[in-house]
Formats: C-alpha cells, sequence, structure tokens
C-alpha cells in the first residue's frame, strides 16, 4: 500500500496498465472491479481503494501521519523514551508518583483487597445482612434498584429572594467585583495594546455568548451598546484559555466559602462527578456528527462538564456527539488546582476499563454508576478456582493476565506520568490507544489493570450502602446542572451558533462562567441567611434545608432581559393606508 501512495507522489496518478502500480493490498474481487479486460486500470475506483486502505491502516496504527493532530506515532505524545530512560527517577518525583516503580508490592496489596472484599461481600450474603444483592435460581448476583432515603430527597425551600428578579447583569457585576474574573480578559495584541474597552461589554459579551444569543442580536437588544466594539470585544479580548481563567477566579473564590465544604458528605473529601449533554448544531461545523436519536436529521456536539458536591463547575469541554465520552473525562480532574478530586463518578457513557486503571494510579477513586452491574464481569490475581472451591456466591468469572502487567509497567508508568505532567492531555493519549483497530499492548496492559480496580469498586459498591448514596447523590447534582445549563443556553432555540471548535469552547466558556457566577451567588445569598440567625437551633434548621436543595438555582434569576413600559416611548408605527392602497393596486 505504502508503494502504492509513493507511485501516486512521484506518477501524478498517470496510470495506463494494472502492472505499472501496487495492486498487493486488494483482494481479489478488488482486483477483478479495478482491473478492465483489456488490462488497464479503472483510475478513480483505485483511488478510492487505495484511500479506504490507508483509513484502516490509520486507523489501525500501522499508517501515522506527521502533521496531524490525532494520527501521529503514539511515542510522539508520550515523554521521548530518551528523556524517560535518562530522568524516569525525577520524573516520577516530579509527578509524585515514585511510590509506583514497583510493580510488585502494589499488585500483591490489591490480591489482598479483593480477597478481603470477595470474602466480605459473600459473609453479608450469606447471613443476609447485605439486603440490597440477592442470587438468583442460576446463582447470578443481582443488586436492588437503587432507592434514597426519605431525608435524601431534594426539599426545595424559600431560600432565595421572592419578592424581586435578580438580574443576571447584577449577578456578574456581583461576582466580578468580588473575584475580579473580568480580569482573565485581555487584548490578544502583542505590539500594540489599544485601551481597554469598557467593563459593560464583557458582560455583554459573556451573556450574548454563554445565553446562545450570539454578538449580532446582544447588541440589538441591548441599551448603550455599540455594535461594533461588542464585536470587536468579543474577538480580541475571548477565547477558551481566557474564558477558563475567569472560571478558574470565580471557582477559586467560591470554594474558600465555609459554607461550600458543608456540601459534602465527607468534609475535606472531594467527590466530583461528569456528565455530558447534547447540543444541537445550527451551523456547519466539523466538530459536529449526525445523531438521529438527538438531533434528528440534524448534527450536533457533546457538552461534557465537571462539577463538585457545592456545585462548582470546575472544567467543560465540547467535542464531537460521536466520540466517547470517558477520555474527556481525566482531562477535567487535571486541569484544575481548585478542585483536586479525591472521588469522581460518571454514568456508564463515561466509563472504560482502562480509566479505572488511569484513575487509580493518578490517586482518584474512580467510582462511575454502571448500569446493569451484575452484568459486569469480575476478576481476580489468584486461581478463579481458588474463589469457587471456597463455595462463594459472588466469585470471579476470569484470571487477569498478571504477567502482562509487569512486563508493560515501565511503559505504564511513563503513560501516567506523561498524563500528570502535562506533556499530551489524557483525551489525546487515550483517543490514540482506542484508534487501534489491533489493540495496542499498552491499551492491552492497562485494561487489565483496570479491571483489578473496577472488579475492586464493584464489590464495595455491592456491599457499602455508603458508597451506593454518595454515587447517587453527586450524580443527581451533575443531572440537575444540565437542566442549569439548558434554562442559561436558551437563545437561538438552543441550538448552537458557533462554528469552528474555538467558538464553540470560548461560548462553552461564557456558559459555564455564567453558572459559576450564579452558583457563587447563592452560595454568599445562603450563607449571608446563615449568618442573620442568631439562635443556633434557627441556624441548624436553615443549614438543613440548604443542604437538602441544589445552588443550581435560577427561579430567581432573570436571564432573558427585561420589559421596558417606559412612558412616551415611541415605537414604529406602520403607515396602514399606504399599506391598503398598496394591496388594493396588487
Amino acid at each position: 500500500m505504502l508503494d502504492a501512495i509513493d507511485y501516486f507522489q512521484k506518477k501524478d496518478g498517470n496510470i495506463q496498465q494494472h502492472n505499472s502500480v501496487p495492486i498487493d493490498f486488494l483482494s481479489l474481487e478488488e482486483k477483478q472491479r479495478v482491473i478492465t479486460p483489456d488490462g488497464k486500470i479503472r483510475i478513480s475506483l483505485y483511488k478510492v481503494l487505495l484511500f479506504r486502505e490507508m483509513r484502516d491502516h490509520i486507523r489501525a496504527g500501522a499508517l501515522n501521519v506527521r502533521s496531524s493532530y490525532l494520527f501521529r506515532s503514539f511515542e510522539e505524545y508520550m515523554i521521548p523514551k530518551l528523556q524517560w530512560v535518562k530522568d524516569k527517577d525525577f520524573l516520577l518525583k516530579r509527578a509524585s508518583l515514585s511510590h509506583l516503580q514497583k510493580p510488585a508490592p502494589i499488585l500483591l496489596k490489591l490480591n489482598e483487597e479483593l480477597n478481603f472484599h470477595f470474602r466480605l461481600v459473600n459473609q453479608h450474603i450469606g447471613n443476609a445482612q447485605n439486603q440490597q444483592v440477592y442470587v438468583d435460581a442460576e446463582g447470578q448476583w443481582h443488586m436492588h434498584r437503587y432507592k434514597p432515603d426519605e431525608n435524601e430527597i431534594e426539599d426545595p425551600q424559600n431560600l432565595y429572594p421572592q419578592t424581586r428578579a435578580v438580574s443576571l447583569l447584577e449577578v456578574l457585576t456581583t461576582i466580578d467585583q468580588i473575584s475580579g474574573f473580568n480580569t482573565a480578559f485581555q487584548h490578544k495584541g502583542i505590539d500594540y495594546l489599544p485601551p481597554r474597552p469598557a467593563e459593560k461589554l464583557f458582560f455583554a459579551t459573556i451573556i450574548g455568548l454563554g445565553c446562545n444569543i450570539g454578538i449580532p442580536k446582544m447588541s440589538m437588544i441591548s441599551k448603550n451598546i455599540a455594535a461594533n466594539a461588542l464585536q470587536t470585544t468579543s474577538v480580541q479580548y475571548f477565547s477558551p484559555d481566557m474564558t477558563l481563567k475567569a472560571n478558574d477566579l470565580v471557582v477559586e473564590f467560591s470554594n474558600k466559602l465555609p459554607l461550600t465544604d458543608k456540601f459534602r458528605i465527607h468534609p475535606g473529601f472531594i467527590h466530583t462527578s461528569s456528565d455530558g449533554q447534547k447540543y444541537d448544531v445550527s451551523v456547519a461545523s466539523l466538530r459536529a456528527a449526525w445523531s438521529f436519536k438527538y438531533f434528528g436529521n440534524g448534527k450536533g456536539v457533546t457538552v461534557y462538564s465537571h462539577l463538585d458536591e457545592a456545585g462548582q463547575l470546575f472544567y467543560s469541554t465540547a467535542f464531537s456527539s460521536s466520540d466517547h465520552e470517558a477520555p474527556y473525562m481525566i482531562d477535567g480532574l487535571m486541569h484544575n488546582r481548585v478542585i483536586q478530586s479525591d472521588a469522581h463518578s460518571t454514568d456508564t457513557g463515561g466509563f472504560s476499563e482502562i480509566i479505572f486503571a488511569i484513575t487509580a494510579l493518578l490517586g482518584i477513586a474512580f467510582r462511575p454508576r454502571l448500569a446493569k452491574i451484575h452484568e459486569h464481569n469480575l476478576f481476580s490475581i489468584d486461581s478463579v478456582s481458588t474463589y469457587r472451591d471456597l463455595g462463594y456466591q459472588v466469585k470471579p468469572d476470569s484470571k487477569i493476565n498478571f504477567e502482562l502487567i509487569i512486563e508493560h509497567w515501565d511503559e505504564i508508568l511513563r503513560f501516567i506520568t506523561t498524563i500528570k505532567l502535562g506533556y499530551s492531555k489524557a483525551s489525546t493519549l487515550i483517543r490514540r490507544l482506542n484508534s487501534y483497530s489491533r489493540q495496542h499492548p499498552l491499551y492491552k496492559a492497562l485494561k487489565e489493570l483496570g479491571r483489578i480496580y473496577k472488579t475492586l469498586y464493584i464489590l464495595q459498591y455491592m456491599d457499602q450502602p455508603a458508597v451506593r448514596k454518595s454515587v447517587e447523590r453527586v450524580l443527581s447534582k451533575v443531572e440537575n446542572s444540565n437542566k442549569f445549563a439548558k434554562a442559561i443556553s436558551h437563545g437561538n432555540n438552543q441550538q448552537l451558533i458557533g462554528a469552528t471548535y474555538r467558538e464553540q469552547l470560548t461560548a462553552e466558556g461564557c456558559k459555564r462562567l455564567i453558572a459559576n457566577s450564579i452558583n457563587c451567588w447563592n452560595l454568599l445569598h445562603l450563607s449571608g441567611s446563615l449568618a442573620e440567625c442568631k439562635k443556633p437551633a434557627d441556624r441548624e434548621v436553615l443549614l438543613k434545608n440548604i443542604l437538602a436543595t441544589s445552588t443550581h438555582s435560577w427561579e430567581h434569576i432573570n436571564m432573558l432581559g427585561e420589559y421596558d413600559f417606559s412612558e412616551k416611548v415611541d415605537f414604529q408605527a406602520f403607515n396602514l393606508d399606504e399599506i391598503f392602497k398598496d394591496g388594493a393596486e396588487i
């Protein structure tokens, strides 16, 4: 196939006879279709088959594209091999991963934990201590669907202003005065920096992009805002990186509030979650993909967001709706310096077995909500017969390839260190590994290691009500956050107006900035209400009501602007005489 590519580059595709080009990569049927009875070659068909073969080889990793961002050699995304061999100890220390150097103690400890939890789960099923798990007539274990306790169900209270609607501009202005997020938006020029625009132009841009209204329409519906000034501000001062910095400033402030830590089940233990949301794209976009289930005959993208138990949205991104969500989950965990996750939950869409391995080695407990959890295979390091001989009802289905993990441990460490030190994004590395049609040896080793951590998590989920409760609780918050995002992105019939990837990320960053500002305003309002409580008993009741609700509440926020009922406003008047006269002549 490579010979065929070289031939086209040299001969410019001027082909007459089939013996003048390589055809070994074609199947017998394809050769019969490409070669005419008189021995000539059908050039157009040959090119189609050649390009299809190139596509398959690129996906398999057998053919790399040097100028590509996604399909370079996998080695080019990793810490260079020579640098790794030379500075391995230094790099591991810098990444705080020195404790992972030797695989044997880690796997030995994992094996002890697996055996302990297998024994505990079966013991609690046997003595009926665990009522959530039951075994059917065929010996297959199942779990009852999780049902929250009554005190876990959110009970909305009148905790926010009831006699007035707080304008979105008021929220943004208040939070900017406290956090200074507008300072993150800087002019992109290098040689010349013009005078900074008025602050109102930044707020108008944030609302225009974040609420999906668009800059042209935002200038039309806003008073005292010049269209050209607003357009210039949006182009010269807004970018994905700047919106990330602005959001970090808001999150950094809100994370310092005493009330924020109260929302965590275990104070000081940060349990985060993430979820994707599909958005239709109203314009032509290379990042959009077809999905009849979500968009009918249209195309769309996935907006993927991360938040903690206090409603702080610390990362978001956008990607094609056809992409798997799991690779992008780790990007958010590695991005933020303010919210350092101790545990992270997703739904099944964010799950894969190698994610278990990566998060565990990064020191984060991965706790997904797995659909049909009983259908997931369990794995062990010891022989499966060991557990069968013990008469366990819940036992492993297979034994992992222990030797494969040991063999590729050094590459696993280089992979994790590459992510931890930011040489490449986790999504880039994982997507490249997933793109190989024949599984990469490193992918296989990570998958085997991930199966151990997945099994350990499933056993804990089966046996520990606190784990189930925390997973369901934090995922209910991210689902409520998706409704919150829809309420903010109300413009253009909720069809995204950004065409390029950069525009989509910038708009998503502005939407997240609005959400974080409202969330911070709510935390401040609730904190003020607590401070006004003089009696400890009243304060305790109010705090309980606050913690039973979500700070992603927006009923008291006016996101749609205001109507002007001022007297003596001159509206456009239609000349009805001329209209009817003209209509009669028609």
